[in-house]
């Protein structure tokens, strides 16, 4: 019940903060088009590298609207955090939300396959599962509970840190290593052969220097900003996780918007995860050299061990449909 409260103070609140932008619309009224503001709840800081790659999204749908779509980026999550804010979302709140997969699941259970460890090998794989027919047939659902997928883009790869040379699982055997508390999290830290650790990210860096955590997992440019190579000496190069961001919107503000809004929102969605690809990697390239200056020392894995591991995380989702491992990994091979 609180949960509920709080999604509808903060849905109030966002559309006072809408009706403040009255001048706007009534102008654009005037002259025959009305412009709608669509408020992106930023996770990161703007001092995150992937901040200007948002602000060019924002820039690109505002001109491609024909100036039907005003974007606000409000970084740190200022509009709040991303569960409560997508729970807004799906009530018809104005808010672009960028958020991991796992959120959506709360909705549609079979999103946290995005999440699987090792089942992406590649960037581009994370386009091919969104535009597959699985990926659109979890997209409509998501849709039926009033959630868009904008679109759907590489983040980066994620790999451990930690004092040891990690090559196969044998040698992370009773290493605690941190994740969030859910349920696909703990199983990241299994595949990876340690005992799951549950820590709120902010909680991480004390976690790691007092010993509750012997390790954590992250892109190279979070374990860069947040400053945890100071804690721990070595990457090893796991990439456990080809990492999904989503952005997402309420399909009822879509449905209501003009044409030139939705093709805007539609078309660069859509051409938005071929251009990441290389801009996160090109972040990947900067933030290694950025922790190598540092004096972590990084060291490449063998991964048989781990993928066949992986092979078991369906064991403990059987909320998902039936065979939709198996038909993902199908649908990006």
């Amino acid at each position: 019940m609180k949960k509920y409260f709080l999604a509808t103070f903060i849905l109030f609140t966002i559309i006072l903060a809408a009706c403040g932008n009255s001048s706007n619309s009534s102008e654009g009224e005037a002259s025959g088009s009305s412009t709608t503001t669509l408020k992106l709840n930023f996770v990161g800081s703007n001092s995150d590298p992937t901040y200007p790659l948002w602000e060019e999204f924002a820039e690109e749908l505002e001109e491609r609207s024909e100036g039907t779509l005003e974007v606000e980026i409000y970084p740190s999550e200022s509009l709040g955090n991303t569960t409560d804010m997508i729970e807004s979302i799906s009530k018809g709140a104005t808010v672009l939300q960028d958020s991991d997969p796992s959120h959506l699941s709360d909705y549609v259970d079979d999103f946290s396959i995005f999440m699987h460890p090792y089942l992406f090998q590649e960037p581009e794989d994370i386009e091919t599962a969104w535009k597959s027919d699985v990926g659109q047939r979890m997209s409509d659902e998501l849709e039926e509970k009033g959630i868009k997928i904008v679109t759907a883009v590489y983040f980066g790869k994620r790999h451990l840190l930690s004092d040891v040379e990690v090559v196969t699982q044998d040698d992370t055997q009773g290493m605690k290593i941190r994740n969030a508390p859910t349920t696909m999290w703990n199983e990241v830290s299994k595949t990876l052969g340690g005992n799951p650790t549950n820590t709120a990210w902010s909680e991480t860096y004390s976690a790691l220097s007092q010993g509750v955590a012997d390790a954590a997992e992250s892109p190279l440019s979070l374990l860069y900003s947040s400053k945890l190579y100071e804690t721990k000496d070595r990457i090893s190069l796991t990439g456990h996780l080809v990492a999904t961001t989503t952005i997402v919107m309420s399909t009822d503000v879509y449905d209501s918007l003009p044409p030139e809004a939705q093709k805007a929102i539609d078309e660069v969605g859509q051409e938005l995860p071929e251009k990441r690809v290389e801009d996160i990697e090109e972040i990947e390239v900067e933030y290694r050299q950025k922790l190598e200056d540092e004096g972590i020392e990084f060291n490449e894995i063998e991964p048989e061990s781990f993928i066949e591991a992986s092979e078991h995380v369906s064991d403990a989702f059987p909320e998902w449909t039936d065979g939709l491992y198996e038909d993902m990994k199908k649908a990006i091979e």
